[in-house]
């Protein structure tokens, strides 16, 4: 970047606005799993909207990239810059005001940069919650899940992140500041802008506040953790649950006996030995029955499910020692070598055939490597990873692209997608190609085009 337009953008900023500084700027650089590395001379901390659109205008003039960045825990290279390209690092933290919590019309609005957890912990004080829960709660920003269409752990009662915003403030490439923050849950005025920037991977302009739905605080949760032979057991488990108890669960989680072990220590003790899979489920506000542990046997009892292993929770710590096994999953993968990491989502009468025959496969073609899965089955999303142990980086590399091919293979036969809430970044490129038609990438470009002619926005990502 030319000294001349740095300075134009730096005149714009606080002295702690900005850094150009390589020791600072390489931390931002490089994404969550540490596969994909970029650079930038300049990485910039905007404090206000109105800093933010004087800052798009002159990149849009200058046909200056610019890399939108929240907390920086995309999974998919869809948060950084890409090597020697001259982009420039917009991250949002700095914008991270709560502007208003509306309890008439349960709403909240929000900048950006705020962090996910801090917005939870806020709404506690109303005895509200914010619908959005997942592992990386302490530093995922909110601007970033809208930007990726986060899904988490709570969609089965809340619905998904695009069904609870209700209004965006965006900034488009000419720098114009366009706010549809509304506190309104019906709104059939023209075409709704917001839905195209919702999961668009900061592609088309750039989010710095959302209007969102908040829920009342549910005034008692069980958390219940059952184990199961086999996952035809497990779907008449969430098929008995779901009827039994309907809008009353909260999550409905599955992890494989695999995923399991790989978890040193856990304050809940329980036997993995003869299961294949384990539920985590969280039902909220259920009263009325004397004896909850019986009840749920009781109805066990229709599924066929002859020997019970189950822990039912007693208080909020048992509640949060049973999601902390969960929660843990992601964390000890880390720990176990090269991983080869998925995010797809299967229509539930198919995932049974593609677990079995998925794994079938992979351990035909590599009989060392281990598969992990895990995830949210009330909204078919199935976290597929593969711990590999090649120490060669060549033979590494060949086996993933085999591995690859193995799993988008069946993901395709059983009509699945290869992102469910991860988005597609740097990493699925290619393979989007071979899920989206051509007529389906050709209008998606025609909208990049009509939203950012000048290519500024995130430049590289998704296509």
């Amino acid at each position: 970047m030319q000294d001349k337009i740095k300075k134009e953008i730096i005149n714009e900023l606080l002295p702690n606005e900005y850094s150009t500084e390589q020791s600072v700027i390489k931390n931002y650089c490089i994404d969550w799993r540490g596969d994909f590395e970029g650079s930038s001379d300049i990485i910039l901390f905007p404090s206000s909207v109105a800093k933010i659109s004087r800052i798009v205008k002159i990149c849009n003039k200058k046909k200056i990239p610019i890399v939108p960045q929240g907390g920086n825990t995309s999974l998919v290279g869809g948060s950084v810059p890409r090597k020697n390209k001259g982009e420039i690092i917009l991250n949002l933290s700095k914008l991270n005001r709560i502007r208003k919590i509306n309890l008439i019309d349960y709403t909240i609005t929000l900048e950006s940069g705020c962090i996910l957890e801090n917005v939870k912990k806020e709404l506690e004080y109303s005895k509200m919650v914010f619908p959005l829960s997942m592992g990386s709660k302490g530093s995922c920003q909110i601007g970033g899940n809208i930007a990726t269409n986060a899904g988490g752990v709570n969609v089965i009662k809340y619905g998904s992140l695009r069904s609870n915003i209700l209004g965006l403030e965006i900034i488009t490439y000419d720098g114009e500041v366009v706010s549809e923050l509304n506190d309104i849950k019906k709104n059939n005025t023209g075409l709704d802008l917001k839905q195209l920037f919702i999961g668009s991977e900061g592609i088309l302009g750039i989010i710095t506040a959302a209007t969102m739905k908040i829920f009342n605080q549910p005034k008692e949760r069980n958390v219940l953790w059952i184990a199961l032979k086999d996952f035809k057991q497990t779907l008449n488990l969430f098929s008995l649950i779901t009827k039994t108890f309907n809008d009353q669960i909260t999550s409905f989680e599955i992890m494989n006996k695999k995923s399991i072990s790989i978890i040193k220590e856990t304050e809940i003790k329980f036997d993995i030995k003869k299961y294949e899979f384990f539920c985590l489920v969280e039902i909220s506000n259920f009263q009325g029955i004397d004896n909850f542990y019986e009840y749920i046997v009781d109805r066990l009892k229709k599924i066929n499910y002859s020997e019970i292993d189950m822990i039912i929770s007693k208080s909020e710590s048992e509640n949060q020692q049973i999601w902390n096994i969960r929660e843990s999953i992601p964390i000890e993968e880390k720990k176990y070598g090269y991983i080869i990491k998925h995010d797809i989502s299967i229509p539930l009468e198919k995932m049974e055939e593609f677990i079995i025959n998925t794994e079938n496969q992979i351990k035909k073609f590599d009989n060392k490597a281990e598969v992990i899965n895990f995830g949210h089955l009330g909204d078919n999303n199935l976290h597929y990873n593969v711990m590999i142990k090649d120490p060669n980086k060549v033979q590494q590399n060949k086996t993933e692209i085999r591995i690859n091919e193995i799993i988008f293979n069946n993901v395709r036969k059983c009509k699945g997608s290869i992102s469910a809430e991860h988005g597609i970044g740097q990493l699925r490129k290619k393979d989007l190609l071979k899920f989206k038609g051509g007529n389906e990438i050709k209008k998606m470009k025609l909208i990049k085009n009509a939203f950012d002619p000048n290519n500024i926005f995130n430049p590289g990502k998704i296509f």
